[in-house]
């Protein structure tokens, strides 16, 4: 989001009054547990679902890896999918009036509904993990990176014109440019996405995941590891929207003081 550049005293407070929101709502929580005298199999509190993940943490390092990896590689590609569509179909309108339809009823269709598809099409695999979440997360990239090369001065485009150049000059040296910023946004928000989609993909067909453990804990009635599964989604999804968030800053400097992350 575009907006004033914001001091750095301003960014430390709203991040103190999120970081104390959410200490007061554990705490909340903690205490209705004791106070009302909630069963474990009910409610845990928030102190016994750190025990269990540190009990369970010999078996958790490789199932958040496999999330870990099937998250990002379907980010990765389904980034790279929206990109390139969103060039694309700016540069070929007739390509994009073609695409719309089947891009849109994509959209339409539930994660949980294409997976047994993907799962049969593509096997019990990495594979088919990788390609649900790509299906789920390249929307966004495109929606923001066609949003940007739309929004570009075409009086910049025109210049290049009037120097001579073509479509391609004007695609390589505008409209690709232009939509840098946009595809970092959508992959910002593409990213909370993608955890959710792998972690579907392994309730469905998986031998490990956030999901395999998920699923094995709702069998066994423990629901404590059922919110410890519930917080490493959390925490993966944090850990890759900073990353991202890192990433943008990096690649596009001048925009650190432009925007509020």
């Amino acid at each position: 989001m575009t907006g004033p550049a914001r001091p750095r005293g301003h960014r430390w407070r709203a991040a103190l009054i999120g970081a104390a929101t959410v200490a007061v709502l554990i705490g909340a929580w903690e205490a209705s547990v004791h106070l009302g005298e909630l069963p474990e199999f009910v409610l845990p509190s928030p102190s016994q679902v750190v025990a269990t993940a540190v009990e369970q943490s010999s078996v958790l390092g490789q199932h958040v890896a496999t999330t870990a990896t099937e998250a990002v590689l379907g980010l990765a590609f389904g980034t790279a999918l929206g990109w390139m569509l969103a060039i694309v179909t700016s540069a070929v309108p007739s390509v994009g009036h073609a695409t719309r339809p089947v891009v849109l009823l994509s959209q339409t269709i539930p994660t949980v509904v294409l997976a047994p598809l993907m799962i049969l099409w593509a096997g019990f695999g990495l594979t088919s993990k990788v390609v649900l979440v790509a299906l789920t997360v390249f929307f966004p990239v495109l929606v923001a990176a066609t949003a940007a090369i739309r929004e570009v001065d075409a009086e910049h485009a025109d210049v290049v014109a009037g120097l001579g150049g073509g479509r391609r000059h004007q695609l390589w040296l505008v409209r690709l440019p232009a939509s840098v910023p946009g595809a970092l946004a959508g992959l910002r928000i593409a990213a909370t996405y993608a955890v959710g989609a792998a972690v579907v993909s392994e309730y469905l067909a998986g031998e490990s995941g956030i999901g395999v453990f998920i699923q094995r804990s709702r069998k066994a009635y423990a629901v404590d590891q059922i919110f410890v599964g519930i917080v490493l989604i959390a925490l993966l999804t944090a850990v890759l929207v900073v990353v991202i968030a890192l990433l943008r800053r990096l690649a596009m400097p001048w925009h650190t003081h432009q925007t509020s992350t």
